[in-house]
């Protein structure tokens, strides 16, 4: 087994556990049904997540997966990415039940310093490994800005989400997300994703 193969059994785990958490916690909230006053800006925000898992998967494979050596500091920010993605999972939904009447809005309002907090420090990290894996083919200016300025501008959303509760700027930036994802997978065919 080469290096490559190693890190993505490593990321396999992490991933797996994010994708096991954004579970469990979604089904138990579906299984408070009509007890809870629904609001569809949570379930929005989990399939984000759950996008930001695939991306990061297929990602991490098409990357890593004909690894021959990696320097430690260059995979330390993809460590730090998983773990970070594992939190932005189980920050999507509540941990545990909600009293009867609860409203799923009043908690991802509560909770919207969390979620895009991590959201914005998973964008920053990536941000970081770019950074570094231009570092090392000694990137210009522009490949930097290239690489990382859509990153900064999201998390600058990201970091300005956390300040208002304001709906229409959550809804605006959650749209957006959506938006892009379904724009990034629609034409994508797993085996391109895996090969590159």
């Amino acid at each position: 087994m080469g290096v490559g193969e190693y890190l993505i059994i490593f990321a396999a785990i992490l991933i797996g556990l994010a994708v096991a958490d954004l579970s469990l916690s979604l089904h138990r909230l579906l299984r408070q049904g009509r007890d809870i006053k629904w609001h569809p800006i949570v379930p929005a925000t989990g399939f984000i997540v759950l996008c930001l898992i695939l991306n990061l998967w297929w990602g991490l494979y098409n990357g890593l997966s004909d690894a021959r050596e990696m320097g430690f500091l260059v995979f330390l920010p993809t460590v730090f990415m998983l773990l970070t993605l594992f939190l932005l999972s189980a920050a999507v939904f509540p941990d545990e039940k909600l009293e009867k009447g609860a409203s799923v809005l009043d908690f991802y309002l509560a909770n919207r310093t969390q979620f895009w907090g991590l959201f914005a420090t998973y964008l920053m990290l990536a941000n970081v490994g770019m950074f570094m894996i231009g570092y090392q083919r000694e990137w210009g200016p522009l490949e930097y800005l290239g690489a990382g300025g859509l990153n900064t501008v999201w998390m600058a959303l990201c970091i300005a989400l956390i300040f208002t509760e304001r709906m229409i700027f959550h809804w605006i930036v959650v749209t957006m997300c959506l938006v892009i994802s379904l724009l990034a997978w629609s034409d994508l065919e797993l085996t391109q994703a895996a090969a590159g």
